[in-house]
């Protein structure tokens, strides 16, 4: 099967984005609501995990918009513009959502659309994930110090 001739055009996901754009400004005002998405995304990437499909050149990097949402939701990491905090939110949201433009259950297929919107929201936030990244690989050279001093 050809994936490219089922892939979404850039305006059908940029269309996806902004109809779910204000759903995720819900959930980001409502930390409960967050932290259910976020559990409800964990639970279904360990469950894809073996079988990534078309996500898996995105996966790494879906991980990493968990990470970030994580560490938002926890106040660890609030340095992001509300603007691409959003858009991992809608990641998210077309991630764990089973209806969007290519049903999920249909056979691979069904994560084209996702790994598409997911691109598009890597490509808006490029910069602002990067900063996170570094955020979180100092944080971890800094624990992984404090550990080790703790431990002498």
């Amino acid at each position: 099967m050809d994936e490219d001739k089922n892939k979404p055009s850039e305006t059908m996901i940029e269309r996806e984005v902004d109809k779910k754009r204000s759903k995720a400004e819900d959930y980001l005002r409502d930390p409960d609501k967050s932290k259910k998405l976020l559990d409800e995304a964990l639970k279904k990437a360990k469950a894809k995990e073996e079988k990534k499909g078309p996500l898996a050149e995105v996966w790494s990097n879906l991980n990493a918009l968990f990470r970030l949402l994580q560490a938002y939701i926890h106040r660890d990491y609030t340095r992001i513009p509300w603007g691409s905090i959003v858009l991992v939110v809608v990641a998210i949201i077309y991630f764990v959502s089973p209806f969007d433009l290519i049903p999920d259950w249909i056979p691979v297929v069904g994560f084209i659309d996702d790994a598409a919107v997911i691109a598009f929201v890597l490509k808006q936030i490029n910069t602002d994930l990067n900063q996170f990244l570094q955020w979180e690989a100092v944080k971890k050279s800094l624990d992984e110090a404090v550990n080790a001093n703790d431990e002498h």
